[in-house]
Parts: structure tokens; sequence; C-alpha cells
């Protein structure tokens, strides 16, 4: 999987979600922070739920070869 490029879309979608609209014009709190034009919550970085972006990452953390299959709980820690 192409990181910068699911980083870019990750960025893109920004733009029609109501959170990080509301996230970016004021952060109503400590944990959210911004990497790299990336809204993260407590240091992991938010996706906004559009269609397949989320679906990408999942996939990403449990389809690849090196993944292995751990069970649900290491895939969402993964995540």
């Amino acid at each position: 999987m192409d990181v910068n490029q699911l980083h870019d879309d990750i960025r893109a979608a920004y733009a029609s979600d109501l959170l990080t609209a509301s996230q970016f014009l004021q952060p109503s709190d400590l944990k959210w922070t911004i990497v790299d034009g990336l809204l993260c919550l407590n240091d992991q970085i938010y996706v906004p739920d559009v269609p397949d972006l989320r679906l990408r990452v999942l996939r990403n953390k449990h389809d690849h070869l090196l993944a292995g299959h751990f069970g649900q709980n290491k895939t969402l820690e993964l995540i």
C-alpha cells in the first residue's frame, strides 16, 4: 500500500467530514493535534468515515502478507 497516497486521500476526505471541519477550525481538546495536515487524536490519525477509506486501512493491516492472523483484537491494535 502506498502510505503517502493514503495520507493524501485522508487529507482530501477531511473536507467532507463534519468532525474534522470543526477540529481544524478550533481544536476543542488538547488530545487533538495536527501533524503534516493530518488530524490526530492521542497520536493516532483520524480517518474520516467516507466510502472505502477506513476499509482500505483495515485491509492493509489485515491482508498484508506479513500481518498473519492474530485475531480481531490484535488487528484492531495494529490499526
